[in-house]
């Protein structure tokens, strides 16, 4: 191999790992605080189009999230957060999914309305009417 095509080789396989570097140090950037809002799975007539590709776009603490029609610069979650948990149990399911990855209308019962309970189906979480916590029967001495 020629000097000249040499040193091309070694300066494009420089600027490579350079590129690579530079493209593996920004997505370590430090991520925003907080997680997106949980959004049921809805039927769009129209998309609207993205406000953001990233939390970065968008202002102070908001992050880029899916939104009910398109992707949104909003407001976060604290993960910490105490999760509500409405009172009874859930039903128990029979049966098995034959869908793959089963869609979720609920992740816990903080989004569920009315005091129905998020818990697992034959094909993914939803929102339930809760079994009544029956009472233990009275142990004899």
């Amino acid at each position: 191999m020629k000097p000249s095509r040499l040193m091309t080789f070694v300066v494009l396989l420089a600027l490579g790992i350079l590129t690579s570097w530079a493209v593996e140090g920004a997505s370590k950037e430090k991520a925003k605080h907080g997680v997106c809002p949980f959004v049921p799975p809805t039927i769009c007539f129209v998309y609207e189009p993205p406000e953001c590709q990233s939390d970065w776009q968008c202002p102070k603490k908001q992050k880029c999230c899916r939104a009910l029609c398109g992707i949104k610069c909003v407001e976060p979650e604290d993960p910490s957060k105490p999760v509500k948990v409405n009172p009874g149990k859930c039903p128990v399911v029979t049966g098995r999914c034959k869908t793959p990855n089963p869609t979720d209308y609920c992740l816990n019962d903080g989004h569920c309305l009315f005091g129905d309970k998020c818990c697992k189906g034959v094909c993914g979480k939803s929102c339930v009417k809760p079994v009544k916590d029956l009472p233990l029967p009275a142990q004899k001495d």
